[in-house]
């Protein structure tokens, strides 16, 4: 075979060799952000687990029959180099939670929602500062500067509090 048809036959090898590298690529990318996912469902059912107790210890009245539902979105990580949820220690991230009892309509359901911080032991510690006067202050010293814009801004992904809303229009006002 000739050098020339060599060519003529192989170059079929850049294109696959282009793709290639682009999976490599999105491969890398889309790693952090099932992460994120993981770890933000995570959040949330460390949440929705939590005991009226400590749902009213972070400012959220629970009675012990409602049924609580927990969204969230994660913000970071620490440490910020980790790509498996076994190596986070602590996890920043937005939330919200609706509780009521079977049947109460939304507009009625005790909900809260802002920035929180969850370390990821045996028993995960939940960190939500509380409301009142010198609530920016507490959420600016328990969060590292980065976070401290979109602690204050909400959920970036708006579908998550309005996918909380649908759930809990179907399971507790609807039951």
């Amino acid at each position: 075979m000739s050098m020339t048809t060599l060519r003529r036959n192989a170059w079929w090898v850049l294109p696959e060799l282009a793709a290639l590298a682009l999976v490599a690529v999105l491969g890398l990318v889309a790693a952090p952000a099932g992460l994120d996912d993981a770890l933000a469902a995570r959040v949330a059912a460390i949440l929705t687990e939590s005991s009226p107790a400590e749902h009213h210890a972070h400012g959220h009245d629970v009675a012990a029959e409602d049924t609580v539902m927990c969204t969230a979105e994660t913000m970071g990580t620490e440490p910020a180099t980790a790509t498996r949820i076994e190596d986070v220690r602590v996890v920043y991230a937005y939330f919200m939670c609706a509780a009521g009892e079977p049947g109460q309509p939304w507009d009625f359901a005790a909900r809260i929602s802002g920035p929180v911080v969850v370390e990821l032991g045996e028993p995960p510690v939940v960190r939500i500062a509380q409301a009142g006067l010198g609530y920016r202050d507490r959420v600016t010293a328990m969060l590292p500067d980065q976070y401290e814009d979109w602690a204050f801004s909400g959920f970036r992904d708006k579908e998550l509090p309005t996918a909380l809303q649908r759930r809990y229009l179907d399971e507790v006002a609807g039951a």
